[in-house]
């Protein structure tokens, strides 16, 4: 049995009954639906996503097709379960935990397809990629930064990114200044202080640019320990 994104993200999917390949995932089976069955006047990026030398969708991608309010947005796919994270801690169910809390508890040796998205309108996840280990691929769609691809985070380092960019928003800073210079923001480097500034400063600027550096502030919300204070 191959392991696609589709599979992980909806493995419960009900059955077609047509054989053929996927032309989303290329996945071969028999228990297919077709291709037109999905599309509508009004479906976008046809091109990008499908492979119309093959009119079958199988049952995994014809299933989070049909559902795009449900799987347009931020997915973390395991074997184990499927999660979809959410940034703001008072948005946070048990099925949607913060990006901070799923990615934590993420185990290391199991296959995972992770999509980190600002904008649910648009279709992202049959361009996900899976991964397993101590690095991952990880989608991110996000139109304010002009992304729109799969990048590759190493879970070690993007923990420590996170846990810095936490304590920086903790302290009271914003996330411009936070992905600029936390010297831009005069009024809270008087309230911080300009030795623990210049600490903070000093740590983000060495990891600015990396692939965790940006990932990281998108998922970053305070703490439950700040936000209660």
């Amino acid at each position: 049995m191959n392991v696609t994104i589709a599979r992980l993200i909806y493995p419960d999917a009900p059955s077609g009954s047509l054989s053929g390949y996927c032309s989303i995932c290329g996945d071969y089976g028999d228990t297919h639906y077709h291709r037109n069955d999905l599309l509508t006047p009004t479906s976008a990026n046809l091109t990008s996503i499908f492979d119309f030398h093959h009119p079958h969708v199988c049952r995994f991608c014809s299933s989070i097709w049909r559902e795009p309010k449900k799987y347009h947005r931020a997915i973390l796919a395991t074997p184990e379960q499927v999660l979809f994270p959410v940034i703001s801690n008072e948005s946070a169910t048990e099925e949607r935990p913060t990006w901070g809390r799923a990615i934590r508890a993420l185990r290391r040796d199991v296959p995972r397809v992770m999509i980190l998205t600002t904008d649910p309108k648009k279709r992202v996840w049959p361009f996900a990629r899976i991964s397993q280990g101590p690095t991952a691929w990880i989608y991110v769609h996000d139109p304010s930064r002009g992304l729109s691809q799969n990048v590759t985070i190493d879970l070690d380092w993007q923990l420590a990114a996170l846990g810095l960019i936490e304590q920086a928003y903790d302290a009271g800073f914003s996330k411009p200044a936070i992905e600029q210079s936390l010297y831009s923001s005069h009024k809270q480097v008087q309230a911080v202080g300009i030795q623990a500034t210049s600490i903070l400063e000093r740590d983000l600027a060495a990891i600015r640019g990396s692939a965790e550096f940006i990932t990281a502030l998108i998922m970053a919300q305070k703490t439950e320990r700040a936000s209660t204070t």
